[in-house]
Formats: structure tokens, C-alpha cells, sequence
């Protein structure tokens, strides 16, 4: 009983799942803008409004335009009505209640969970719409569409970070963790859901199969949601100031222990000493 509620909330599938992800996802930006930009609370009431929504949901308001579709912010009206039930809450309550309890931590944690289940299920609803947009006309090279669906998903999660900070500024220090998770998770979600006639889909099942009882009775799709899911989830929590901090990445870790294990090439005592050799006959030319 356990797990099957465990497996209906990672894959959205509960009473009241879009209210709850939509206002805990208006939550989240109203909170952090709130905590941020308008800290000192000199921000216009309406320039921080539109920059929580952004906040929010930057992604469903631009991502959808790329694939010709309209943006989700017209087409579900939850989506700005919680934006603005959020904000309220957030800014405007007696003695700041609403963000005094935002920060509460118990608070914190289910606006994290809901918040992240928003950002799963709109990932794996965006790999899926542009696989099913492209599946008829993949390239001559591989039975199905690779590129499209996943940079799709992918570029889901960081509209928040370009229209925030700019292309510079949002890439300047490296590959941020919204392209690291969507990347990983959208890829590994689309081949294998998606990937029925490729060798990398039928191969990625047949490792993740040889795990004894790992799938139950779960059909490809459901079991890849939640597994995508569920790794967002534990990531987001571990994220947090109170854990791990937002600057953790399991990729970045194994990358630091693959680089221990392969230590780098020792340079050559000849070399160095011909630039040694160099460099003093250089002094004594000045």
C-alpha cells in the first residue's frame, strides 16, 4: 500500500495533483524573490509579481513557443491564479506570516517536494510532446528522433535562469544544475520510453532488466517516471541549505573521483628542465 501511494504522488496521478503542484510551484518563486531581489522589499508590487511568476513558471511560458505551441500560462488559468494567490500570501499577510511560515522548515520541505514533482512531470510531458511531434521524421542515422526531445526537456528547467540573469550570466560558471538534471534525466527518460527500435533504448532496458524485480509490474512509462521523479525529488531535498547546500551534483562528485582515480600525466623532468634552461637564459638576456 505504501509504495503504490509512493508511486501514485512521483507520478502525479493523486486527488487535487495539478492544484497542488501549481500553488506550491507560485510558492517557490513568490519565496525566492521574496528572500532575494525584493529582500529589502523595495521592489514595485508589479515588478515583483511578474518576477515571481517568472520565477515560477518561465519555463511553461516560453518552453511550449518552441514547438509551436501556445504557452501554458494562457491555456490553464491555475497556473497565473496561483501565481497570484502565492504572491499574496507571500508579501502581503499581517506581521509577514505568509513568508515567516514559507521558511519554516516542515513548510520548506513540502514546498520542495510539490515544487519538484511540477518540474518531473513537465519534463517527462515535454520529452513526450516533442518525441510524438518528431517521431515520423527522425534522422537517416538512428530509428528515432535523439536531439529534439531531450534539449526540449531540457531547456524546460533553465528559462527561469536566462531570463533572470542572462545568457552570460547564467552559464559564466559552468553548466548549471537545472542542464545537468534535465539533461541526464530527460535522456535517460526518452530512450527509455521512447526508444523501442534503437540499440541504445533496447540496451538500456536490458541492464536496468538484469536487476532482479527492480520494474514490478510497471509498464516502460511508468517506471521511468518514476524513476526520474524520484531522483529529482532526493535531489531537491539534498539541495537544500539545511543538507547538502544548491551547489551539490552527483556528477560533479564523480567527476572528482574519476579524476583521483586517473591521476593526470606527471610532466617530464626533460621538459622541464629545457624550460628551466630557458627561462634563466632569458634572465640573462634583460
Amino acid at each position: 500500500m505504501i509504495l503504490n501511494a509512493l508511486q501514485a504522488y512521483l507520478t502525479g496521478k493523486f486527488a487535487f495533483s495539478g492544484e497542488l503542484q501549481a500553488f506550491w510551484m507560485a510558492f517557490q518563486g513568490a519565496m525566492i524573490v521574496r528572500g532575494g531581489a525584493n529582500k529589502d522589499g523595495s521592489m514595485a508590487w508589479f515588478h515583483a509579481f511578474m518576477l515571481s511568476t517568472m520565477m515560477s513558471y518561465a519555463g511553461g511560458t516560453f518552453g511550449p513557443i518552441w514547438m509551436g505551441r501556445a504557452t501554458a500560462m494562457f491555456t490553464n488559468d491555475l497556473n497565473f491564479a496561483a501565481c497570484i494567490v502565492a504572491f499574496i500570501l507571500v508579501n502581503y499577510l499581517p506581521f509577514d506570516l505568509g513568508f515567516k511560515i514559507g521558511n519554516f522548515f516542515p513548510v520548506k520541505i513540502v514546498t520542495t517536494l510539490f515544487a519538484q514533482l511540477f518540474r518531473a512531470m513537465g519534463l517527462i510531458k515535454f520529452c513526450t510532446v516533442a518525441f510524438e511531434a518528431l517521431k515520423e521524421s527522425p534522422s537517416d542515422y538512428y530509428p528515432v528522433p535523439v536531439f529534439g526531445p531531450i534539449l526540449f526537456a531540457t531547456f524546460l528547467g533553465n528559462f527561469g535562469g536566462f531570463f533572470h540573469k542572462g545568457f552570460h550570466g547564467y552559464l559564466q560558471n559552468g553548466m548549471p544544475w537545472p542542464f545537468q538534471n534535465g539533461f541526464v534525466c530527460a535522456t535517460f527518460y526518452h530512450f527509455f520510453a521512447h526508444d523501442k527500435l534503437g540499440f541504445l533504448g533496447v540496451k538500456l532496458r536490458y541492464v536496468i532488466y538484469l536487476i532482479p524485480g527492480i520494474k514490478g509490474k510497471l509498464d516502460d512509462k511508468t517506471f521511468a517516471t518514476v524513476v526520474v521523479s524520484g531522483f529529482m525529488h532526493i535531489m531537491a531535498i539534498l539541495q537544500l541549505p539545511e543538507f547538502l547546500g544548491p551547489s551539490f551534483s552527483p556528477f560533479t562528485v564523480m567527476g572528482r573521483i574519476i579524476s583521483l582515480i586517473i591521476p593526470k600525466p606527471a610532466p617530464k623532468v626533460e621538459e622541464k628542465k629545457t624550460k628551466e634552461k630557458e627561462i634563466g637564459t632569458k634572465d640573462k638576456d634583460l
